[in-house]
């Protein structure tokens, strides 16, 4: 038997309400406050963050947070700038 170590994580991910699914998880932060802070920014104009769309025109209506494990830890990012920069062109 393999023994895995899992690290806990907070996935961003953008929610289309009933009209369509959520995305998958955009990226992983550390922690629920940072999560909360990237959220809040990206909702100041959910639609101005296009990398998750549907059917090639609806744009996600907010971008939510979930708790989240994972096994790689190099994948969680740990501050403001870094998970910001995953949404620019």
């Amino acid at each position: 038997m393999q023994k895995t170590t899992a690290y806990r994580a907070y996935a961003i991910y953008a929610d289309y309400d009933g009209n369509a699914p959520d995305s998958g998880d955009v990226v992983l932060v550390e922690t629920k406050a940072l999560a909360i802070e990237v959220c809040a920014k990206l909702n100041e104009d959910p639609r101005a963050y296009v990398i998750c769309c549907v059917d090639g025109w609806e744009h996600s209506k907010r971008w939510e947070q979930r708790p989240v494990v994972t096994e790689h830890a190099g994948v969680i990012l740990t501050t403001f700038d870094a998970a910001m920069a995953v949404f620019e062109d």
